[in-house]
């Protein structure tokens, strides 16, 4: 059956209609006007092309508004709001790693690779909102301890801002800890419990939790059960999955080291450094609820029991 159509790669009367048309037929229209449906139309036909424009302008505004700038750390939380997590600006608090994991990163970790860093690799660890002291000098010494200390950034970032999402990547902390037991094999294994040591003790978490429970403590109603808990909850939720994220990055460390030297496990190091930043305070120790033998809430049941206090 002859077709009056001429289908010669758009040189036939249908092309040239189509190429003249403003709104050419929406071939998948079954598919909505929804972001999904958006989305898959955009993969299926190209005639999408100003939704398409927008998305895209959208992503650049969204990544423009978290990206990481060089800020004054301590004028930033003495200016931050009252909480937990002392969060600032929402420019600087954004997920990096989420997107703008550098090139090479995973792989990196899992190979060992000590070759020479990126500059402006070294910049995120510098510019980083919960960077610590000394994290520039570590990160310069080659690609993989970089992007182990980047995640170490990252890991606090998502404990202090984020109660649902998970702490790091799944991938990413599989890698670290091949990178914790690859510097082990190769016999540094106590520059790894070095740099666990180091970044417990000048972690701001700590800091910004200590600041968070002396005004809790400091408060009125300090000695009311329901009140204290309320907001103990706050930072104990997140010492529990800081806890556990280093536990299990740095296992190997507890596997063949720390018994044999008779030092503290990762989670004793990170509890004992809890206590004493947090909890030793004469207004913790004297607090009637940290005292008192009527206690009913679990949280503050675990916390008393954790930190050392009678029951």
């Amino acid at each position: 059956m002859k077709s009056d159509l001429n289908f010669n790669f758009g040189q036939g009367e249908l092309s040239t209609q189509l190429e003249k048309s403003e709104h050419p037929p929406d071939r998948c229209v079954g598919l909505g006007q929804g972001v999904g449906g958006n989305l898959a139309r955009s993969c299926l036909v190209g005639a999408q092309t100003k939704d398409l424009k927008g998305m895209s302008q959208a992503t650049k505004d969204e990544k423009k508004s978290d990206a990481i700038v060089p800020v004054d750390r301590q004028q930033l939380l003495k200016s931050a709001p009252f909480s937990p997590s002392t969060s600032p600006r929402s420019g600087i608090t954004g997920a990096m790693l989420s997107y703008s994991e550098p090139k090479g990163m995973w792989f990196s970790l899992l190979m060992n690779d000590m070759g020479p860093v990126p500059p402006e690799d070294l910049e995120k660890v510098t510019a980083h909102r919960w960077t610590f002291q000394g994290a520039f000098d570590l990160a310069a010494q080659g690609k993989s301890i970089c992007y182990f200390i980047l995640c170490l950034l990252e890991i606090q970032r998502n404990i202090q801002v984020s109660q649902e999402e998970e702490v790091l990547n799944a991938s990413l902390l599989e890698a670290c800890k091949t990178f914790v037991r690859c510097q082990c094999q190769e016999g540094k294994t106590s520059e790894m419990y070095q740099v666990l040591t180091h970044f417990i003790s000048n972690s701001h978490v700590f800091f910004e939790w200590e600041r968070f429970l002396t005004e809790i403590f400091q408060d009125s109603r300090a000695q009311q059960e329901r009140f204290l808990v309320l907001h103990l909850e706050q930072v104990w939720s997140r010492y529990k999955r800081f806890t556990s994220v280093l536990e299990s990055m740095f296992d190997y460390l507890d596997d063949i080291f720390t018994w044999r030297h008779r030092l503290p496990k990762v989670s004793d190091l990170i509890r004992d450094h809890m206590k004493r930043r947090c909890f030793s305070s004469p207004l913790v120790i004297k607090n009637e609820l940290f005292t008192s033998q009527a206690v009913r809430d679990e949280t503050l049941k675990q916390v008393r029991f954790a930190m050392g206090f009678v029951l």
